[in-house]
């Protein structure tokens, strides 16, 4: 019951210190007499802290905190397959697609305007995407492709919302 309670306060005696380290409990003793370890006498018997040893054993350690310690084996990744590549490629092309596309629409739907300089759509998503997106939007007949005369007189490209 007494050990108990020394456990509940976190105090320790020599032999529970011994156990602890994984040490002899002569070599506890000696270590408290020289004070190498955080100890007390409560009488004529030597008493232990358990915070106090844990800190200690801290205090003593040689080489790099757990934090810094680095794994045995590197991370390795695995090289991609050229079909994986060539389909993640596929799938990024297809999302800036989507995503071309549901901001023309909702920029013919949103903005109250009938014509729209395709330059704008281009400088967002590129000449390509939007060029796919325009012959969608064309074929589902919702938009009309022209030309028209811009401010410094060049010929510039423009969709208009069908009615």
């Amino acid at each position: 019951m007494a050990e108990e309670q020394n456990n509940v306060d976190g105090l320790m005696g020599p032999a529970q210190v011994a156990t602890y380290l994984g040490v002899a409990e002569r070599t506890v003793h000696l270590w408290a007499q020289q004070g190498k370890i955080p100890a007390f006498k409560a009488g004529s018997v030597w008493r232990f802290r358990r915070t106090e040893v844990d800190r200690w054993l801290d205090s003593t350690r040689t080489g790099p905190t757990v934090d810094d310690v680095e794994p045995l084996t590197p991370a390795i990744e695995t090289p991609k397959s050229k079909w994986r590549i060539k389909k993640e490629e596929d799938q990024a092309e297809k999302a800036l697609i989507n995503a071309c596309k549901a901001y023309i629409e909702t920029s013919i739907e949103a903005v109250g305007r009938e014509v729209f300089v395709v330059r704008q759509f281009e400088d967002r998503f590129g000449s390509e995407a939007v060029s796919e997106v325009l012959k969608q939007l064309k074929k589902e007949k919702k938009i009309t492709e022209d030309e028209h005369e811009g401010l410094d007189g060049e010929t510039v490209k423009i969709i208009r919302k069908r009615s």
